[in-house]
């Protein structure tokens, strides 16, 4: 089977890409392994799907290449997405920077694509096994076990390793690869992560604010402010999900990956130590229980003490608390892995990407999109942004290329 353009893959950055370059006049297959396009996105946002922030900066992206990141963005930017979307009848919403469809559904913006594919008249095979990619000619051929498909122009739109049950398998890289493209270790991130501390367990459950430090090394590398989970295996929340890519690129370089947490961040430790001896001398002679009792939630609280050895008559050692209260450590063993996590950090290195448009540098007519590529963004729709700014490039651009030499022949 032939087509102008093959998209691999159909997810946020595939349907982009499909409807640009549709919109060229280009006939467009996508092809995905999966019963339906767009599951994962149905996923994101807890199903509300914030489809891109008002607050966009390179500095919300991790990457090797942050220049080639910021060019993107520059290019096709989140002012550029409200307007593809509000083409496609998407009114936007937005609330504290985070932008949502304003019926709050990711299923909104999941139709809306697929009724402008179907309106560009895009083919769409599902359930299709795409075992390997191959230049070809003027093009390439793709191998889909019992079916072969030949394309002039290859957009490689798979996603990463993230949630496989939601269609993302990993082939992506494995397709790049042999087409001779480099690889950044590819690692989970916006992912819980694992704690060797037994005391983990007791607090399952619990929530609070604090201000999460990333330690490596010794070192902090970053820091997140917001609603700490705490599980039996460690913690999440999304301070927890900003930094775990980082902590998992530190465990597989084998470093020391630590997360300090600081449970009165708008207190100096001064003033937590004089507040602390104030109230100690305020209970004396009453139960500990007293003193415990409104500081933080009940069980956490009675951890920080438990961790305390020191004791002046009866009552924890206040600067030791002190100390727990605004350093209460996490020792990271290992992140949750790709089944519990949002995205990918790594793939495609893109100093062998065009910024201009997600060509290949060394395949002409092949263009590489969202996830596969090495940019990973922080909570708050900045993975979605990477997938319409690189889908919209690579789409436009395949559908012009092919546009342009019907006119040649």
């Amino acid at each position: 089977m032939k087509s102008d353009i093959i998209v691999i893959g159909g997810g946020a950055s595939g349907m982009a890409a499909a409807i640009c370059a549709a919109r060229q006049g280009a006939s467009v297959l996508i092809l995905e392994r999966m019963p339906k396009v767009g599951k994962k996105l149905l996923a994101t946002g807890n199903g509300k799907c914030n489809f891109t922030n008002r607050y966009m900066n390179v500095k919300c992206y991790h990457s090797r290449r942050p220049e080639r990141v910021k060019a993107v963005l520059d290019t096709f930017g989140q002012a550029a997405a409200e307007a593809f979307f509000s083409e496609l009848g998407i009114l936007a919403k937005e609330k504290g920077g985070y932008v949502y469809p304003n019926s709050m559904q990711a299923a909104s913006v999941l139709d809306a694509l697929r009724f402008e594919l179907e309106r560009l008249r895009v083919t769409t095979r599902t359930n299709v096994e795409v075992q390997g990619v191959r230049a070809k000619g003027k093009g390439f051929q793709i191998d889909a076990g019992e079916e072969l498909f030949h394309c002039r122009r290859l957009i490689l739109a798979c996603g990463g390793r993230a949630s496989q049950k939601l269609g993302s398998n990993g082939s992506g890289y494995r397709f790049a690869s042999s087409l001779g493209h480099s690889i950044v270790p590819v690692v989970p991130a916006l992912t819980g992560l694992k704690a060797g501390e037994r005391v983990y367990k007791a607090l399952a459950g619990i929530r609070t604010e604090a201000v999460l430090r990333l330690m490596i090394d010794g070192k902090t590398v970053d820091a997140h402010r917001g609603e700490i989970q705490f599980a039996d295996y460690g913690i999440s929340g999304i301070p927890v999900f900003q930094v775990s890519g980082q902590a998992a690129y530190g465990l597989l370089e084998g470093h020391q990956v630590q997360c300090m947490m600081d449970f009165f961040p708008d207190w100096s430790s001064e003033t937590l130590i004089r507040f602390l001896k104030e109230r100690m001398n305020r209970f004396q002679g009453r139960p500990g229980e007293v003193f415990e009792t409104g500081l933080l939630n009940r069980k956490l609280m009675h951890e920080c003490m438990k961790l305390v050895k020191v004791r002046e008559n009866g009552f924890p050692g206040v600067e030791k608390l002190a100390e727990i209260m605004k350093h209460f450590p996490a020792t990271i063993v290992e992140s949750r892995g790709y089944d519990f996590a949002q995205v990918c950090a790594g793939g495609v290195d893109l100093k062998e990407i065009s910024p201009a448009d997600c060509e290949s540098l060394l395949h002409p007519g092949l263009y590489i999109v969202g996830e596969l590529l090495d940019a990973d963004g922080i909570c708050g729709g900045y993975n979605l942004q990477w997938a319409w700014s690189t889908g919209y490039l690579a789409g436009t651009a395949a559908g012009k290329e092919c546009h342009a030499s019907y006119r040649t022949n």
